[in-house]
């Protein structure tokens, strides 16, 4: 007799734990919708004030003619770079490996500036930053390849 009631007891308190955690669908539907709309409301906080997190907003209209301009400042730099390569190769014995490698590496910062340009364009970031180091940057590379070509113009 003491075992059928111990039996019972047991299997009434698994049912109650069983039935206390279940929850309905419309009791699962309100707990998801309610953890939904915490996450969006702590996204929309950190989306009111972008300047706050050193983001600048970037006007679209100045983004393309920076990078029209950029564009063309890179191809102009390509030209040139590829016109000191012929004139490399031409008159191999006129130029020595220091000048050969600064060369190379004016090709690889133009690639660079390239990819840089576009990698801007698909994750924007701190606009006012990125526009003042690739100047610079661009400046650098301007000067470096006139300082090559009058030095050894010939």
């Amino acid at each position: 007799m003491k075992k059928p009631i111990i039996i019972l007891a047991i299997v009434t308190l698994m049912a109650g734990v069983i039935l206390t955690g279940y929850m309905s669908s419309d009791q699962k539907h309100k707990a998801a919708r309610a953890s939904v709309l915490y996450t969006i409301q702590d996204s929309n906080d950190d989306l009111k004030d972008p300047n706050a997190a050193g983001q600048e907003s970037v006007n679209v209209s100045e983004w393309i003619t920076f990078k029209s301009e950029s564009e063309l400042k890179i191809a102009d730099n390509e030209i040139r770079v590829n016109e000191l390569k012929v004139k490399i190769n031409n008159n191999k014995e006129l130029f020595d490996a220091s000048y050969r490698k600064k060369v190379a590496y004016l090709e690889y910062q133009i690639r660079y500036m390239k990819s840089r340009l576009e990698n801007y364009g698909k994750s924007p970031g701190n606009w006012e930053s990125f526009k003042y180091g690739f100047d610079n940057e661009m400046d650098a590379i301007e000067n470096d390849l006139k300082k090559l070509t009058v030095d050894n113009k010939n």
